[in-house]
């Protein structure tokens, strides 16, 4: 949901990419954006433990198979996610073009003031203090402290080399990295010549993403 919006549901090429996740895994595709922008923080991650916890009293539903897939900010929430209260019980996760350091986030400076306020902070706060806050719900940095892994078995990282928004450098790679480090079965692409929209590249993702998820 985006402004009331069913966002990748209205729009065509993010739809796409739906359909083929769901094509690969056999499976129905749900989401949850109860929390506005949220960039992961508590929120967002209880919302998507109610979502699960709803989805548990649907027959028919096998949640043994369950996977996650996200983009832009929504990055930090699925691994928040699979660190928090879904640990254990997701085996495949699929980021595209995704935030994993909040740190770096605030330090480029760019999308500060707006992952800040999802965390209740003034756009001036000084970055070592809000670095400080927010380190609890950073990704990377959870990752990388963390002496087990989250029970995620296979792990996929799409990625625009030359994604000026989220630079690679300081999401993408340190965090496969991290993952590879906690033996998640990673995957890491980073396409030349594309910038912060992998969700834009059609047939080459969807066919990914479904091939991907056909693993789960």
């Amino acid at each position: 949901m985006r402004r009331g919006e069913a966002d990748w549901l209205d729009t065509p090429h993010k739809a796409s990419l739906l359909r083929a996740a769901m094509e690969g895994a056999g499976a129905v595709v749900v989401g949850s954006h109860a929390c506005g922008d949220h960039w992961g923080n508590p929120c967002s991650v209880k919302a998507n433990a109610a979502l699960v916890a709803a989805l548990e009293g649907v027959r028919g539903l096998n949640l043994d198979r369950l996977g996650l897939m996200g983009g832009g900010l929504g990055g930090v929430l699925v691994w928040n996610s699979v660190l928090g209260p879904l640990s254990g019980r997701v085996s495949h996760v699929a980021v595209m073009q995704a935030v994993a350091s909040l740190e770096a986030v605030v330090r480029h400076g760019k999308f500060k003031a707006p992952c800040l306020a999802a965390y209740g902070l003034e756009a001036e706060t000084p970055d070592e203090e809000a670095i400080e806050v927010i380190r609890p719900s950073d990704p990377l940095h959870r990752l990388q402290d963390a002496v087990s892994g989250p029970g995620v078995r296979r792990a996929a990282i799409f990625h625009g080399a030359e994604d000026r928004n989220i630079p690679p450098g300081s999401h993408a790679i340190p965090l496969s990295q991290a993952l590879e480090t906690l033996g998640v079965e990673t995957t890491l692409e980073l396409f030349p010549g594309v910038g912060h929209n992998t969700y834009e590249m059609g047939e080459a993702m969807e066919r990914r993403l479904k091939a991907f998820f056909s693993t789960l």
